[in-house]
């Protein structure tokens, strides 16, 4: 325990030798105006982390000013803070489809104690700013962390970390602020794809991946602009390295501050694999032919299932204001009225599973069309299994 304590007393010294060093930096830093400025801005642009919430990454700004000489001299505007009490936690908030995030601040070197032990990675942009427009960014970031300006209403793609300090530009300095290419020209790209289709495997995060995949909606397959891509840290990060303010650019290389030594655990895709081995299960059973039962009863479960993904589809699309879960054609395979089909009588049932197979066939070409992309690697063989599901009702209740 004492060695412990001494090497977490020895790290956190050494990072408040470095914030210091990186501080100096800033001393009386020349504008491109000629006069001197005692602030030093820039970019702070943060790695994905463990937590299910870190995954995207973070962005935030740096505000040095070297006229200070206490923890005001170095510090960090965060836009990603929210606030979590016992009854109204994170998950709580986000259930209940509205989740509230402020902006606060730290210091630098909190910022770096933190991400030294998450183990994420952390670049820096400086902004090349005279002296006029480096007062019109702090004054602003000032005036928005007044109580009644902090607060608002997170949305993932159009109201974040990340989109908070890509409008700031836009406001303080209209059009005479322009971003470069966080996408290429031509891109094709869209919200999911470059959100849990790529950054969640990477990290090997399968079932957060997986649920959000399924609660995401037709809106998420729009291809995005260019404006729009940068609601990711890492894209934003791209349209500031040449960015310009009256067609001069206005943005520093990137610097890296640290690296990412996260070593993502290696897991199974296990959604995959479970619902695979029940879908396996489910079509054995049913082609059971002298014993019924085992086959009823994974039917039962298979049903039971999707209506369940059907109810928590219908719950985040009407009561969830964000437009990522609006619209979701998931719901034409995951049928909440699934739960209700053991309390159907045998007419019903028959006429229920050929609306239900015509829907679900409904529901793949949506996604052939590219109207909505199902996260078909996973629930391919759910989808299998409904067919024999619905199939084997209708054959059933036709004696």
């Amino acid at each position: 325990m004492m060695y412990r304590a001494i090497l977490a007393l020895i790290l956190t010294v050494g990072l408040h030798f470095f914030a210091q060093a990186q501080a100096d930096t800033a001393t009386a830093v020349e504008s491109p105006a000629g006069g001197a400025s005692h602030y030093r801005i820039s970019l702070l642009t943060c790695g994905p982390g463990e937590e299910v919430w870190e995954t995207f990454g973070h962005a935030c700004i740096r505000v040095i000013d070297s006229s200070k000489t206490d923890a005001e001299r170095d510090k960090i505007y965060n836009y990603g803070f929210f606030e979590s009490s016992e009854g109204n936690s994170i998950w709580s908030q986000a259930f209940s489809g509205r989740v509230v995030d402020l902006l606060d601040t730290i210091t630098f070197e909190e910022l770096m104690i933190e991400y030294r032990i998450k183990k994420r990675s952390i670049t820096e942009q400086v902004f090349e700013l005279d002296e006029q427009q480096k007062e019109l960014v702090v004054a602003f970031l000032k005036k928005n962390l007044r109580r009644e300006n902090r607060y608002y209403d997170f949305d993932t793609f159009y109201d974040n970390c990340s989109t908070r300090i890509r409008d700031l530009f836009t406001i303080i300095f209209g059009n005479r602020f322009q971003y470069g290419a966080a996408v290429p020209k031509d891109s094709r790209i869209t919200f999911r794809d470059v959100t849990v289709t790529t950054l969640c495997p990477a990290q090997h995060k399968y079932w957060f991946g997986f649920a959000v995949n399924i609660l995401y909606a037709s809106r998420t397959d729009r291809v995005m602009s260019n404006h729009e891509a940068m609601f990711l840290p890492s894209l934003l990060s791209n349209g500031m390295s040449d960015a310009t303010i009256d067609g001069r650019k206005i943005c520093s290389s990137r610097t890296v501050i640290q690296d990412e030594t996260i070593d993502w655990e290696k897991r199974a895709n296990q959604p995959f694999y479970i619902l695979l081995l029940l879908s396996v299960f489910t079509i054995c059973a049913l082609l059971i032919p002298k014993s019924p039962i085992p086959g009823r009863i994974m039917s039962t479960v298979v049903l039971l299932l999707t209506g369940i993904a059907g109810c928590l589809i219908l719950r985040w699309w009407f009561m969830n204001g964000e437009p990522a879960w609006k619209d979701n054609f998931n719901v034409l395979w995951a049928l909440p009225t699934n739960l209700l089909v053991p309390f159907l009588g045998k007419r019903a049932k028959r006429l229920y599973a050929a609306v239900a197979i015509t829907l679900l066939i409904g529901a793949l070409l949506l996604h052939l069309l590219r109207v909505q992309i199902m996260p078909v690697f996973e629930i391919s063989s759910l989808l299998l299994a409904l067919l024999f599901v619905f199939g084997a009702m209708y054959r059933n209740t036709a004696r």
